[in-house]
């Protein structure tokens, strides 16, 4: 029988990282701004300081977590979209509370997406 490996660090910052992101979604839906808003700025932290001690950075990083950061971002935006339109009597603009809840949480997937990137990306060869 083998013996297990132990986790590496990008699975155990994970844990962190969906609870940081589920605090600040939790935050916004209870309409508790400054919350939401140090959830969110932990969220952003933490890939930038585990990569500052762990890991070199190379060309075009940041960008690419910033890429990352505006496709994470838009998934709310389609998906509270996709669930009004599908609704009866949200066609006109009848769901105006479903919209602005997918404006809320979009910088928290967003900052969600750029962390999972940014902990398990690989450089480019």
């Amino acid at each position: 029988m083998r013996p297990r490996e132990p986790l590496s660090l990008n699975a155990l910052l994970l844990v962190p990282a969906l609870a940081l992101a589920a605090l600040a979604c939790v935050a916004v839906s209870a309409r508790q701004g400054t919350l939401a808003t140090a959830a969110t700025l932990t969220l952003l932290l933490l890939p930038v300081v585990f990569r500052l001690w762990t890991r070199p950075w190379y060309r075009g990083l940041v960008l690419r977590g910033a890429g990352v950061f505006l496709m994470g971002m838009h998934v709310p935006l389609l998906l509270t979209g996709v669930l009004a339109h599908g609704r009866i009597g949200c066609g006109d603009g009848g769901c105006p509370r479903l919209y602005l809840l997918g404006v809320l949480v979009s910088p928290v997937a967003g900052a969600l997406a750029s962390v999972i990137y940014w902990l398990v990306g690989r450089p480019p060869v």
